[in-house]
C-alpha cells in the first residue's frame, strides 16, 4: 500500500479489518477463509463492474451515527454460492455443481444473506474499537449485479470515487477467488483527518445547504483542492482572517446577508479582494448574473453540477508551485 494512496492510520484500520474478517468468517463458515493483502487505488464501481460480463454479489454496508456513506464488498457470483453453500451444509461435489451453472438457488441466497449480515456486523465491531466517535455499521443491501443492472442498483454511485481494496479470497477446499471492498473516501478525513492526496489550494464553501457542500466535498476529494466551509457572512470573514484561502465558492442566496453583498466586501476588504471568487446558485436570474459579475465574481456555477463541471469552473485558480498567501 502506498502512503500517499492509503494514511497510516487508514491502513491500520483496514489491516486490522481483514484479520478480523479472515478469523471470524473462519469460525463462521467452519472452514480456512482468507483476504489477502490488498492492492489499494482510487477507482470506481463502475469500473469494476462495466469492464466485463462477470455475475458479482454486492454486500452494501451503511454508516450510520457520526458518519455517512457505505462500504461496498463486490464478491465473484462463484464466491457467493460457495459462501451460502457451505452455510446450508453442502459437501464439496455439491457445490462444485452449483458453480459450474453459478446456480445460486433461493436456500444459497437465504445462506449468503445470512452471511452478509454477519459480514457487516464484523466490520461494525473493529470500526467501533478503533473510530474515536460513536460509529454503527449494518447491512443495508445485498444482491446479484452485473454490467446489465447495475445502473438500476447503483444508480449514482456507479461513477463515485472509492478507495478499492482488490485481494485473492481463499476458501478452503475451492480455487481462488476474488474480493473487492469499495472504501469511501470522504470517509478517510472524516475518520482520521488524514488526506489522499496531497493539498495545495484552499477553497472556502460558503453555504447554509449540509447537503450542497457535502457533495462538493465529494468530488473535490481526490484533488489539490482542500475544502474549509462556513455557513454565513460571519464565518466566512472569520476564516478569511484565519486561514490561507486561494479560491471561494460562494452561495448566492443566503439567509441574513445573501452572497452578493458578501462578494461585495470581500472585494473592498485589502487583504481578501484578489481572492478569486466563483458565484455558486440553483436557476439564477440573468440579472443575478449580471450582478454577481459586476461584484467582482469572476465566474458563475448553476446547480446542480457534475464534478467535471466544478472541476472545470475552478481548475484555473488552482495554486501548483506556490506556497500559500493571503495576499
Amino acid at each position: 500500500m502506498e502512503s500517499s494512496i492509503c494514511p497510516s492510520k487508514l491502513k491500520e484500520l483496514i489491516d486490522n479489518t481483514i484479520s478480523k474478517l479472515n478469523a471470524d468468517c473462519t469460525s463462521l463458515l467452519g472452514r480456512n477463509f482468507g483476504i489477502s493483502k490488498p492492492n489499494i487505488e482510487i477507482s470506481t464501481l463502475g469500473n469494476l463492474i462495466e469492464s466485463n460480463d462477470r455475475n458479482y454479489f454486492l454486500i452494501k454496508s451503511e454508516l450510520e451515527e457520526s458518519y455517512h456513506g457505505n462500504i461496498c464488498t463486490i464478491l465473484q457470483l462463484k464466491d457467493a454460492i460457495k459462501i451460502g453453500s457451505i452455510l446450508l451444509g453442502s459437501n464439496d461435489a455439491e457445490i462444485k455443481v452449483k458453480l459450474e451453472k453459478e446456480d445460486l438457488d433461493e436456500d444459497c441466497t437465504d445462506g449468503v444473506t445470512e452471511f452478509s449480515g454477519q459480514f457487516s456486523g464484523i466490520i461494525d465491531s473493529v470500526f467501533r474499537n478503533k473510530l474515536s466517535k460513536p460509529v454503527h455499521i449494518k447491512l443495508s443491501s445485498c444482491t446479484t449485479i452485473n454490467k446489465d443492472n447495475a445502473s438500476d442498483i447503483l444508480q449514482d454511485s456507479l461513477s463515485d470515487e472509492y478507495l478499492h481494496l482488490s485481494s485473492l479470497l481463499l476458501i478452503k477446499g475451492f480455487d481462488t477467488g476474488q474480493y473487492n471492498m469499495f472504501f469511501p473516501i470522504e470517509s478517510v478525513d472524516e475518520f482520521f483527518g488524514e488526506t489522499i492526496h496531497e493539498k495545495t489550494t484552499n477553497v472556502l464553501i460558503t453555504d447554509n445547504s449540509v447537503a450542497d457542500v457535502r457533495k462538493i466535498k465529494k468530488y473535490l476529494i481526490n484533488t489539490p483542492f482542500k475544502v474549509i466551509c462556513s455557513t454565513n457572512a460571519k464565518e466566512t470573514f472569520t476564516i478569511l482572517q484565519k486561514e490561507k484561502i486561494h479560491l471561494i465558492l460562494l452561495e448566492l442566496n443566503l439567509p441574513l446577508q445573501n452572497g452578493i453583498e458578501i462578494c461585495k466586501s470581500i472585494k473592498k476588504t485589502p487583504y481578501t479582494r484578489g481572492i478569486p471568487l466563483v458565484m455558486i446558485s440553483g436557476k439564477p436570474t440573468q440579472e443575478a448574473v449580471i450582478e454577481s459579475l459586476q461584484a467582482g465574481a469572476r465566474d458563475f456555477l448553476v446547480k446542480p453540477f457534475n464534478k467535471e463541471q466544478l472541476l472545470k469552473k475552478i481548475n484555473k485558480f488552482k495554486v501548483k508551485e506556490k506556497p500559500a498567501t493571503l495576499f
